[in-house]
C-alpha cells in the first residue's frame, strides 16, 4: 500500500506548544503502514525573539540490534517570532518501507536562547534502561549535529531528569510525498 502523508502524532487533538532549551536528539518510534516517497518533513516551530535563527534537523532513523543508524535527513532554519510550518527538503529522496522508524529532531539557536515547537509531552518515567524494545528517548549527550548512530543506552527515558524537564517534549512531524 503507497501512502502520501504520514503524522507521528495528531496535531489536532491535545497539541501544546512546548518550550525546549537544549540540544540533545529526540528520538520517537513509529510505525509507517505504507510505503511513502521520503522527500520533505514539515514541523511547526516558533522562537521567542524575531531576532533569532533556529535550524531544526530531522532525522529518519533504523533500528539495528541496540543501535540506530540514520537512514537521512533534512534541515532547515527559522527566523520568525509568529508560528508557521516549517518545511525540510531531505538529503536524498527516498521510499520509505513499511515498518519501524525512529524520527528525530534536533534544535538549535543563535540569538536566542530558547524555542518553541508544538508536539506533546510524553508520560513522566523514571530513567534508566528500557526493559523492552526501545521506544522514544532523548540522547544523553548535547550536540549541533544529528549523529550518525546512536546506541540505545545512550539514550534517556522520557522523563529523565535531562534540561529541567524538557525531556518530555516529543515534536509534531508530518512526512508528505
Amino acid at each position: 500500500m503507497r501512502i502520501n502523508i504520514f503524522e507521528n502524532i495528531q496535531l489536532v487533538h491535545g497539541a501544546t506548544t512546548i518550550l525546549d532549551a537544549i540540544r540533545s536528539v529526540r528520538l520517537h518510534g513509529i510505525f509507517i503502514p505504507g510505503t511513502i516517497s521520503f522527500q520533505s518533513v514539515i514541523v511547526a516551530p516558533s522562537i521567542t525573539a524575531a531576532d533569532g535563527t533556529v535550524t531544526i534537523s530531522f532525522g529518519l532513523y533504523s533500528l539495528n540490534g541496540s543501535t540506530v543508524s540514520l537512514a537521512n535527513s533534512a534541515s532547515g532554519s527559522y527566523t520568525n517570532s509568529a508560528l508557521n510550518w516549517l518545511t525540510l527538503i531531505t538529503s536524498a529522496t527516498q521510499d520509505i518501507s513499511p515498518g519501524n522508524w525512529y524520527l528525530g529532531l534536533l534544535a538549535s539557536t543563535s540569538g536566542v536562547s530558547f524555542r518553541m515547537i508544538q508536539g506533546l509531552r510524553a508520560a513522566a518515567l523514571a530513567n534508566g534502561a528500557y526493559g523492552g524494545v526501545f521506544v522514544r528517548g532523548v540522547h544523553s549527550v548535547s550536540t549541533n549535529a544529528l549523529p550518525a548512530s546512536i546506541a540505545t543506552t545512550d539514550l534517556n527515558k522520557e522523563g529523565s531528569d535531562v534540561g529541567g524537564g524538557f525531556e518530555l517534549i516529543f515534536p509534531y512531524i508530518l512526512i508528505s510525498a
